[in-house]
């Protein structure tokens, strides 16, 4: 297989040859795509008792807050009012758009994630086509559906293949302008294309810092004006909007799940983006591991064609940037875009790093792709088999306590840490700890002030009934950033579903507590009367 760029003799082929010869790559790539996403949702269907559950309980946050924008114009994860409960400003009101023409289902987020994955082959396609010969091409085009991994985010039913796509579209004008060809400025697609990405995921602007610098060392001003506009809009306008409605100037749950300051001043800020970093490189090895790969191959070419070495150093310092500042693991949902960006970036300069630096270092950044290949492909096949275990954890855990809470709860004041599916499935006024749909209890995590004493005193006052929680996620000192301090001793628990299950991961018992004690009695007869309607595998206990 020859990895060289299309020689200019055979460009006429290419024109004249068929729809079916000029794609083969796309074609192939996108086979193996729903191949893999077919066989995803295959076994999560029946892994999950022949219904259809999605692997992130955040899913049903987003279908949550998308239905109350067609139906009731509020931005929440309730009827009731505001909350800023998604990380995405663009994907609720894209998925309201669509409940809006065709009414609200849980099959529309999956469709437009699924597109989105697909839409991504068929634009690298049109990158890779400048680097590579047809056989080159579909090996790339593989790699990214294995790698990135777009068969995983194209089942989320979330924004995660839309920041994939646009983050794959902005790489595109820094990958055309590494070739020899003069660089193009192509203003308002790079403004349009980046304040997409942006207002997907606001990872997007880990990106935007590194080409900003590439543009304004090359004096092209009008560029950076163009896409730093383009990254400034989406983060500007819905930090007016979310203040406006009493919210925080950031998506809580960026702020909840990004990099806390727990230190002051500049330098105690960077000691605890560090300790994240640390974090981050244990709990998440293959992306580090990528990024030293990236890193040889950067260094190598910058001396040799600055130009070629853009791509790879926007990749080394946004992810180094979401390494410091961001989450990754959990199922491969943080880091797509960072794999899918790396894939396209050291494939696409690899022609130029074999033909333009020493051998030592090629074979040592050669060494460094094929381990962190490896890495990725084994991690890529265990979600093939994990995919359908994870959806089956939601409907065991989540979906169940969403199914119990439309039964007994449809409008009551319900507490709870997992919040997705019980608002989906009933229109609960929800009492969210984590604080991802509660201002107060956001504020609190903000401030320090998130204690036993304010949830006791704090619950009561919103006048919650029951709550529906994980006991290990609740001790002094927390356990986890997204945790909290003990449970009041008020709270009497009732009744516990314990799940023993091999694919249940973490959490094996939910428990139910009587937050307000009158209604003890009645949560112990609705776990009476609801546990035969529960999957055989689930145990109900007393207290």
């Amino acid at each position: 297989m020859a990895l060289t760029k299309t020689p200019p003799s055979s460009a006429e082929a290419e024109q004249t040859a068929g729809f079916w010869t000029r794609h083969t790559a796309t074609l192939v790539a996108a086979a193996l795509y729903v191949l893999c996403t077919a066989g995803v949702l295959i076994g999560s269907w029946v892994a999950c008792e022949h219904h259809f559950i999605y692997p992130l309980d955040d899913t049903y946050i987003t279908m949550s807050m998308a239905r109350n924008l067609a139906l009731h114009a509020i931005w929440g994860v309730t009827p009731y009012g505001f909350s800023s409960s998604n990380s995405s400003p663009i994907f609720p009101p894209l998925l309201a758009l669509f409940y809006r023409l065709f009414g609200v289902n849980r099959f529309t987020p999956l469709v437009l994630s699924w597109i989105f994955g697909f839409a991504t082959i068929f634009v690298a396609e049109r990158i890779v086509a400048r680097f590579f010969d047809r056989k080159g091409q579909t090996l790339v085009l593989i790699l990214l559906v294995l790698f990135a991994p777009l068969f995983v985010v194209g089942v989320l039913g979330m924004e995660h293949s839309l920041h994939v796509l646009f983050t794959v579209l902005f790489l595109g004008f820094f990958l055309r302008d590494s070739l020899d060809e003069p660089p193009r400025d192509r203003l308002w697609q790079l403004g349009i294309v980046t304040a997409i990405m942006v207002a997907a995921r606001y990872e997007g602007l880990f990106f935007v810092l590194p080409a900003g610098c590439a543009l304004v060392l090359e004096r092209r001003w009008k560029s950076a004006f163009a896409m730093s506009l383009g990254a400034a809009l989406p983060v500007v306008a819905y930090a007016v909007f979310s203040l406006a409605h009493g919210g925080y100037w950031l998506p809580n749950s960026v702020a909840v799940k990004g990099l806390n300051i727990h230190h002051p001043g500049i330098v105690g800020a960077m000691l605890d983006a560090l300790t994240r970093f640390r974090i981050n490189c244990h709990d998440g090895f293959e992306l580090p591991l990528m990024l030293a790969g990236v890193a040889v191959a950067a260094i190598a070419l910058l001396r040799k064609s600055p130009r070629q070495a853009v791509p790879l150093a926007m990749v080394l310092v946004a992810g180094c940037l979401h390494l410091a500042l961001a989450q990754v693991g959990l199922y491969y949902r943080y880091e797509p875009y960072l794999f899918a960006a790396g894939t396209l970036c050291v494939c696409c300069t690899f022609p130029a790093l074999r033909r333009l630096v020493s051998r030592p270092v090629f074979t040592t950044a050669y060494f460094m792709y094929l381990i962190s290949a490896a890495a990725m492909l084994m991690l890529s096949i265990a979600q093939l088999h994990m995919l359908p275990l994870i959806s089956r954890n939601i409907y065991l855990r989540q979906w169940q306590m969403g199914r119990f809470v439309a039964a007994y709860y449809p409008g009551g004041v319900v507490a709870a840490n997992d919040i997705g599916a019980i608002n989906y499935l009933s229109n609960v006024h929800c009492y969210d700890l984590v604080g991802l749909a509660n201002r107060d209890v956001f504020l609190a995590r903000r401030s320090g002030h998130f204690t036993t004493q304010f949830i006791a005193e704090d619950a009561a006052a919103a006048h919650v009934q029951i709550a529906i929680v994980y006991d290990r996620w609740y001790a002094d000192p927390p356990p986890s950033p997204i945790g909290g301090p003990s449970l009041p001793k008020t709270w009497i628990r009732v009744g516990r579903w314990n799940i023993p299950d091999p694919s249940i991961i973490d959490d094996h018992v939910v428990s139910f507590y009587a937050v307000d004690p009158r209604e003890a009695p009645a949560l112990h007869d609705h776990l009476e009367q609801f546990a035969p309607q529960l999957p055989k595998v689930l145990q109900l206990w007393w207290h």
